[in-house]
This record gives structure tokens, sequence and C-alpha cells, in this order.
């Protein structure tokens, strides 16, 4: 990995934080504001609750806004090729399918394709909806676009990925890069998931942009990565992480039927 300048790796260089108790780690993090203090609602019943009275909030510490997305920008580069090569496997084979294919048709099978991406185990497993009314009073109720829902999982996700594996943050903070290019990745559960997540939303992205399946309701502003991966070239299949495909047999079935069955 090469030499990186980020805010925050290696600000404990020389610190033994494998020493220390869970408590003197906290105090340390807090004393270099790497953590902060908040005040949570405490949800304990299905009754009124009164803002304004304390007893009804919990305080607990939590890494910064800033630490968060730092360290979670820190794990996207670091893992950059493994996460490009999801969406590499992905497009490769989407790309074999529609050859051949008009636009109209390309669009029905990009549309199979992205419904089976955003409605996998690595998709937003919540949905928001809103309820609206037009002029006369007519109700409609709108469903969140599934992009915005990933967005909102990425922010659960940063915080997961300190939660689940703490020792992470830790070798970040003391600036060891070697830490992260051992098979770490194999080993880790929610490294792994973050990587897959990251490369179905590169995917899904870049389907919405091609074909307009969602209107985005969230501006989001989107960290450049560190680094330019842009002209990356990678081998495909590296590392075995692949964006759920149908079969071919199970395309094919679905291309007689929905795109070649009625052509007008």
């Amino acid at each position: 990995m090469a030499k990186i300048k980020i805010k925050y790796f290696g600000c404990l260089k020389g610190e033994k934080l494998n020493e220390l108790s869970s408590d003197q780690r906290l105090k340390l993090f807090k004393s270099k504001n790497l953590y902060v203090t908040s005040r949570v609602l405490n949800l304990t019943s299905n009754t009124a609750i009164n803002l304004l009275d304390a007893s009804k909030f919990k305080v607990i510490q939590e890494p910064s806004k800033e630490l968060l997305n730092t360290y979670y920008m820190f794990l996207k580069q670091a893992y950059q090729e493994d996460i490009n090569n999801v969406f590499f496997n992905f497009f490769h084979q989407f790309n074999n399918h529609i050859i051949g294919l008009k636009k109209k048709e390309a669009k029905r099978v990009s549309r199979l394709l992205y419904l089976n991406i955003i409605n996998n185990k690595q998709a937003p497993s919540f949905d928001i909806v809103h309820m609206l009314e037009n002029a006369n009073g007519i109700p409609k109720l709108e469903n969140t676009p599934k992009i915005d829902l990933y967005f909102m999982k990425r922010d659960t996700m940063k915080y997961r990925i300190i939660e689940e594996y703490p020792k992470g943050l830790d070798e970040f903070l003391i600036g060891d890069t070697t830490h992260f290019e051992k098979n770490l990745k194999d080993n880790v559960s929610i490294i792994k998931e973050v990587i897959q997540f990251e490369g179905e939303l590169k995917i899904i992205l870049a389907l919405n942009e091609e074909y307009k399946f969602e209107k985005r309701n969230i501006i989001q502003s989107i960290p450049k990565d560190i680094g330019d991966d842009k002209n990356q070239q990678t081998t495909l299949n590296k590392i075995g992480l692949t964006a759920t495909m149908p079969t071919d047999e199970e395309m094919d079935t679905y291309l007689m039927e929905h795109v070649f069955s009625k052509k007008k």
C-alpha cells in the first residue's frame, strides 16, 4: 500500500493501544477528540415521551463524524481494487448479455439485474415512505428511491466497521498500513461486506445513470477517493467477489419471455 497522507492516520503512533483497557482506550480517544459525547433518546416503551425530561436520554461515547468519514474513506481506498473487481465482473457479464440488443431491449435486461441487486442481502433492509397529497387532497404514497437508501445504509456501515472490528481503527490510528495488506478482507466479515456493498453501489449508480430507473431525492456529496482509479485495469474474479448475476439459463429465459416475445 502506498504511503498515505490522510487526517487521523498515524495520529496515535507510538501508543500501545493493545495494552489499554476499554476505559483507558476511550479516555485517550476522547482526549484527542476522536470520540465525542452524544445524548440519545432512550426508547423503552410505547408511552408518550417528554423531550424536555433529561432522564429520557442516555449519554453515549461515539466516534466523531469526521473520524467516521475519514476512516471509511481510508478503507475504501485500501480495498479500491477489490471494490472495482465487483464492478468489473458485473459489467463484463452484462456487456456480453446485451450484445446486439437495442437500447430499449438492453434496458429491460438491466432492469432485471438492477432489481436483483437492490433486493439481495447486501441491499438496505429498510424502506422509507412519504405520504403526499395533491391539490385536490388525494393521497399518494411514495417510496424513497433505493439508491438514496444505499447512502443511508453507508452511514450505518461506518459505525459497524468500528463496532465489529475495533482493532482496524486502532491500526489506522497508529499508522500501520501493513495490517490492511494481509488477508484481512478474507478473515474479517464486515470488511468483506463493505467491499461487496461499495461494489454493488457503484453498479446501481452506473445502471441508473444509463437507464434512469430512479430519480434521486437526496443530493449526496461523495468525497473523492484517495488516488485516481479511473484507468485501473484488473483481473476479473481476482478475489471472487461478484455482484449477483442470474445464470445464463435464467437470463436466456428472461430474454425470451420479456425482450423478444413481443417486439413491436
